[in-house]
């Protein structure tokens, strides 16, 4: 091997390595809230400091890593202005990642994380490592802070995931439509606005379902939106024209999902559809965020990313059958699945 291209590996080698320094300074200044405050323009890193509550020259060496990595701008006598890459750090921004940088960036995130070496020996959870008697998702609801900045995150991604999906899937055609495991409620609010004439319901566990009809009150969607508490592993209420999963069966493996797809399928009218939105695993560099997914499974719910196929295998075993793939303008995937 050539001496220059020995050193271009190496080279691309310390970045790879060294990102979690680059992605922990991300989640910093997304939790202080970095882009908010130069939301009116550039500011000088000592005034940024004082409304933070940091230390000025840290604060400083971290901005100038980030600028110099594409994200904000640094511009003469230590002040930063935001770019396009850090206006996607602001809370009011469509399409916010500030609370998911938030989750990735927090303790119980980072703990989960460091235990990739007991998930890669065991197959289980890191979460469960300590406590393997416990859910995963009962383990982090038991902390109630990052419980928190991790519904705040699931709801940013679904105001972005939400947007491609109406984007992509007619909704309109359908009488009844029930998002399993909806969470607060923000694709369930598009597909609302989106089809008018549709019934829709939010179908989640009982401690997130409170949430949801707050969320609804806020949208002024009352008598548009119904809330409704459960366990979609014991049953699913219908009927429904069409159930819809978004970044629910990624969570379990294949035993569970199989459980959630049945009692969807047990629910739907003739000609009825269940709706599954995830991201696949596919060759080349556009599977990529789903293998990085993958690995959050992994670590988190014990759950998987899965290829087109794994998905058509599974839907038969539930008495589905896989009807059509949709593209959206993300990684996001839309599965029509059937009555077998």
């Amino acid at each position: 091997m050539a001496k220059a291209e020995a050193a271009r590996l190496h080279a691309a080698m310390m970045e790879i390595i060294n990102s979690k320094l680059l992605s922990r300074s991300v989640c910093l200044v997304a939790e202080l809230a970095i882009a908010d405050h130069l939301r009116n323009g550039a500011e000088d890193v000592a005034s940024l400091a004082s409304k933070t509550g940091t230390n000025v020259d840290a604060l400083y060496r971290v901005m100038r890593l980030l600028a110099a990595s594409g994200i904000f701008v640094e511009r003469p006598q230590r002040r930063f202005e935001n770019n396009p890459s850090s206006e996607i750090l602001r809370s009011d921004a469509s399409g916010s990642l500030r609370h998911y940088a938030r989750w990735i960036g927090s303790d119980f995130h980072w703990k989960m994380v460091t235990g990739l070496d007991y998930s890669v020996k065991t197959g289980k959870p890191s979460l469960q490592k300590d406590e393997p008697q416990k859910d995963p998702f009962e383990i982090l609801a038991e902390d109630r802070i990052a419980h928190q900045i991790f519904n705040d995150a699931m709801s940013g991604l679904s105001a972005a995931d939400g947007a491609a999906i109406v984007q992509a899937y007619d909704f309109s055609q359908f009488g009844s439509v029930i998002d399993v495991g909806g969470g607060h409620g923000t694709l369930a609010v598009m597909i609302a606005r989106a089809a008018p004439g549709v019934r829709v319901r939010v179908f989640d566990l009982p401690g997130v379902i409170d949430g949801t009809k707050r969320r609804i009150e806020e949208e002024r969607l009352n008598g548009r939106i119904e809330a409704i508490s459960g366990d979609f592993f014991e049953q699913v209420p219908g009927p429904a024209d069409l159930c819809v999963l978004k970044h629910i069966i990624h969570d379990w493996d294949d035993d569970l999902s199989r459980r959630i797809l049945t009692n969807c399928r047990n629910v739907l009218e003739k000609d009825g559809r269940i709706l599954v939105c995830e991201m696949l695993i596919t060759t080349g560099p556009e599977g990529i965020p789903a293998k990085v997914f993958d690995i959050e499974m992994l670590l988190g719910p014990g759950g998987r990313e899965r290829t087109e196929l794994e998905f058509a295998d599974l839907f038969a075993s539930a008495g589905l059958k896989l009807n059509r793939v949709i593209a959206t303008p993300t990684p996001l995937r839309l599965l029509e699945a059937v009555i077998a």
